[in-house]
């Protein structure tokens, strides 16, 4: 149910004081709800989605402080902004209210200005908060579509022979991956992941594809090209934290492919014939160390052969936490269907294989065929 940014819940064991209050607050145009113990009032506040809650804190059963515990506790109803109601004037009592969760507190024997004006300031209060809330979510919903945004497909570049599967499961994904064209019939695959899941994760997309745009040529190699990229983003994207990647470039016209791991989870090489393995050629993180030079691996490759590139949300799955480094061989038994399927099939497949579909952590997979 959508909150009502004008209702406000009034919970009082005693009738008249339900009554009172209520003929107070219905003169300033809210909507009135009342519940007469905790239990109700817990039960009301799921329901209605109050602005603001009214509680008193003497009641048989559970009390006033136990009634704000539980509704502070409840993700479904930790938005209602609580004033505590109470003939108490004690310091302690106060304290506990305030760290429980209350945002005021009002003794019984109030004037009828000050019970509207304390009303007044906290619906207020409450109703910028979600409006603030709402234009943050706003703007990192537009932050998240820029980001996807640039994320290539493959219907854009059809001659890079690739797949892919992207699951977000923040606003701005750590995750992400891009498809360079290098030369004629040469291709440059990145596989990365940020640490972290801020918004600012989402500028290391725009910076990484400028730089790969740069780099990821045939004047340099692609130790070369992660190297300049480490040195380049370790000093403006990347001061507060890191990135992992697999960077795999294959040149279908010599049937040869270089790769290199920076902290990534290695590749899964089905070869169209031959022996499934994985790939890692491991270097340290980017952005990590302040001076470092990569090394990559080569070798030969034929049409036909798929490099399945992803991270570590894929892996990482099940109700035992684990991390990629204990979890990565799980894709080996799918590999031959994997081998099997069309090429545009395969990343969504090896998801569903894993269980993968509802992760905890974002998903990238991308698989590039010769």
């Amino acid at each position: 149910m959508a909150r009502d940014s004008y209702t406000v819940l009034i919970c009082d064991d005693m009738s008249s004081n339900r009554a009172y209050l209520s003929a107070i607050l219905q003169e300033e145009g809210y909507r009135i709800v009342e519940a007469e113990n905790g239990e109700a009032c817990i039960k009301a506040v799921e329901r209605e989605r109050p602005v603001l809650v009214l509680l008193d804190v003497v009641m048989p059963g559970i009390d006033g402080f136990e009634t704000l515990r539980r509704l502070k506790a409840e993700r479904s109803t930790a938005a209602s902004s609580v004033i505590m109601l109470t003939s108490l004037d004690d310091e302690e009592s106060k304290l506990k209210a305030f760290g429980f969760g209350a945002v005021d507190y009002i003794i019984k024997t109030a004037s009828e200005a000050e019970i509207k004006a304390r009303a007044r300031v906290h619906v207020r209060l409450a109703m910028a908060s979600e409006e603030l809330m709402a234009a943050r979510a706003e703007s990192i919903r537009q932050i998240s579509d820029a980001q996807r945004s640039l994320l290539v497909q493959p219907a854009d570049l059809p001659e890079a022979s690739f797949s892919v599967y992207y699951h977000s499961v923040h606003e701005a994904g750590g995750d992400f991956y891009d498809v360079v064209p290098v030369s004629d019939g040469v291709y440059f695959y990145l596989m990365a992941d940020v640490a972290g899941h801020d918004v600012g994760t989402s500028y290391v997309t725009p910076a990484v594809k400028v730089l790969l745009k740069q780099f990821a040529t045939p004047a340099f190699a692609v130790e070369e090209t992660v190297a300049y990229m480490h040195g380049i983003l370790s000093k403006t994207v990347l001061q507060e934290n890191y990135l992992t990647a697999f960077a795999l470039r294959v040149n279908k016209r010599a049937g040869k492919a270089v790769y290199l791991s920076a902290g990534h989870p290695p590749a899964l090489y089905l070869p169209k014939r031959g022996e499934v393995r994985f790939l890692s050629c491991e270097n340290p993180f980017i952005g990590m160390v302040d001076e470092f030079s990569y090394r990559s691996e080569s070798m030969d490759v034929e049409e036909g052969d798929r490099f399945i590139l992803y991270t570590d949300g894929l892996v990482e799955v099940g109700p035992v936490k684990r991390t990629w480094a204990d979890s990565f061989e799980d894709l080996l038994p799918h590999a031959d269907l994997l081998r099997s399927l069309p090429r545009e099939e395969v990343a969504e497949a090896i998801v569903r294989c894993l269980g993968a579909e509802n992760p905890e952590d974002d998903v990238a997979v991308l698989v590039a065929e010769v």
